[in-house]
C-alpha cells in the first residue's frame, strides 16, 4: 500500500512539473508574439507617417505662391497711342532673391519699358507699370509671366493671360499731326530762309504720356523729326518743316487725351533775317553769349567813333579798322569754302541730324558758322545747312 501511494505521489509530481513547464513555455511565447505584433505595428506606423510627410511636401510644393491681374487698363484706347497698365502680384512667400518678368506676345504692339522693376506696395503685394504703344487695330495686351529666383533658380512663376483691347483709329484733318497726347506744348520755334522759295521751321516741343516721336504733317513739303529724347512718361523732340515762304503761319492739331478733342496750335511764322541758319538755338546760353558778344563790338566802335571824332588821331582809325575786321573773321563773312562732291547737307549740326541735300558735285559755297565739327554753308543754288567740317576745305 505505501509502495503504491509512492507511484502516485511520483506521477503527480512529474505531471505538475510538465504542466508549470508548459505554462512557462505558454507564456513566454504569448509575450514574444505580443512584442512582435507591437513592433510591426510601430514600423507600420513610421512608414505612414513617412508616406504623409512627404506627400504634405509634395502638395505644398505644387501650390502656387504667386498670384498676377491686371489693375488697371483703359476702356478704349487709339491706334498708335501711348498708354499704362498696371499689373498687380501677391506673392505668398519671401523664399526668393529676385523677380524676373518675361513679356510674351508683343508682334501688334510695343512695350516700351520692359525691364521696368517691380515696386513693393505693402506685405506681399507688389506693382509694376508698363507703357504700351499700339501697332495695329487688333492688338492685344501682351502675356506677362513672373518667376521668382533663388540662387539662380525658378521657385515659382505665374503668367497673365493677354486680355484684348477696344482700339479706335483717329481721322483728322491734313493738319493732324498723329499725336496722341495727355498734353503738348511748344517751347520754342525759329523760322528762317531756306532757298528763294522756301522757309524752314524749326520746333522744340515737349509731350506728356504721348507718341510725339510720331509727329508728321500732310501740308508741308518736307519734314522730320531731327532728335528727340524720352524720359517716360515726357517726350521731346526737335522737328523740323520746309514749307512755302507765302505761309505766315503754322498750324497744326494733336488729339487731347484728356478732352477727347482735337487741339489745334498756331505759330506766327516770322523769318529770322539777321542769320541765315538752320540752327535753332536750343542752349540759351549759347544765344545769350552771341548777344553779348555783339553789344560788345558796338560798345567799343562806339568809344572808338568817339576818340577819333574829339581827338582825331590816326591810332584810333587803325584800332577802328581793326575791330572790323576782328568782327567780319568772326562772323566769317565772304569766306569760301571748296566742298567735295557727294557731301551731306544737314539740317542741325548734331550726329544724327537729318540730311536733306546731298551735292552732286565739287562746289564752292560761303561759309557762315562754324560749331563743334561742324560748319554752317550756303551753296551756289541758295540751299543752307551744315557740313562735317572734315568736307570742307577753306
Amino acid at each position: 500500500m505505501s509502495f503504491l501511494l509512492t507511484r502516485l505521489f511520483v506521477i503527480f509530481s512529474l505531471i505538475s512539473c510538465l504542466s508549470a513547464e508548459d505554462i512557462f513555455i505558454s507564456v513566454y511565447q504569448d509575450a514574444n508574439e505580443t512584442n512582435l505584433t507591437n513592433s510591426l505595428t510601430s514600423n507600420s506606423n513610421e512608414e505612414s507617417n513617412k508616406t504623409n510627410v512627404k506627400r504634405d511636401t509634395a502638395r505644398l510644393k505644387n501650390q502656387k505662391s504667386i498670384f498676377l491681374s491686371f489693375e488697371e487698363i483703359p476702356k478704349r484706347v487709339y491706334l498708335h497711342e501711348i498708354f499704362t497698365i498696371k499689373v498687380k502680384a501677391i506673392i505668398a512667400t519671401t523664399e526668393f532673391e529676385e523677380l524676373k518678368t518675361v513679356i510674351k506676345d508683343t508682334s501688334n504692339l510695343d512695350v516700351l519699358n520692359k525691364q521696368s522693376n517691380w515696386k513693393w506696395y505693402s506685405d506681399n503685394i507688389f506693382y509694376n507699370t508698363y507703357y504700351i504703344k499700339t501697332k495695329e487695330i487688333n492688338a492685344s495686351l501682351p502675356a506677362i509671366e513672373l518667376i521668382a529666383l533663388e540662387n539662380g533658380k525658378k521657385i515659382d512663376s505665374a503668367t497673365l493671360n493677354p486680355e484684348p483691347l477696344n482700339i479706335i483709329k483717329l481721322n483728322g484733318t491734313k493738319y493732324f499731326s498723329g499725336v496722341i497726347a495727355e498734353s503738348l506744348k511748344v517751347l520754342k520755334h525759329k523760322t528762317t530762309q531756306f532757298d528763294d522759295q522756301n522757309n524752314i521751321i524749326v520746333i522744340e516741343m515737349e509731350a506728356f504720356l504721348s507718341n510725339l516721336k510720331d509727329f508728321k504733317l500732310k501740308w508741308v513739303i518736307k519734314d522730320g523729326i531731327d532728335s528727340s529724347k524720352t524720359i517716360l512718361p515726357k517726350t521731346q523732340i526737335y522737328y523740323y518743316a520746309i514749307i512755302p515762304n507765302y505761309i505766315k503761319k503754322f498750324d497744326f492739331t494733336y488729339f487731347n487725351k484728356k478732352t477727347n478733342k482735337f487741339k489745334k496750335i498756331s505759330l506766327p511764322i516770322v523769318v529770322d533775317n539777321e542769320e541765315i541758319s538752320t540752327q535753332i538755338d536750343l542752349n540759351p546760353a549759347h544765344s545769350s553769349l552771341k548777344v553779348y558778344k555783339n553789344i560788345l563790338y558796338a560798345l567799343v566802335a562806339v568809344i572808338l567813333l568817339l576818340l577819333l571824332i574829339k581827338r582825331r588821331k590816326i591810332i584810333y582809325i587803325i584800332m577802328l579798322l581793326l575791330l572790323i575786321a576782328l568782327f567780319i573773321d568772326d562772323k566769317n563773312i565772304f569766306k569760301s569754302i571748296k566742298i567735295e562732291q557727294g557731301t551731306n547737307l544737314q539740317i542741325l549740326p548734331t550726329p544724327k541730324s537729318t540730311i536733306f541735300y546731298k551735292t552732286d558735285r565739287t562746289l564752292y559755297a560761303t561759309k557762315l558758322d562754324e560749331r563743334g565739327n561742324y560748319i554752317k554753308v550756303m551753296l551756289p543754288n541758295g540751299k543752307i545747312g551744315w557740313i562735317k567740317e572734315t568736307n570742307g576745305k577753306d
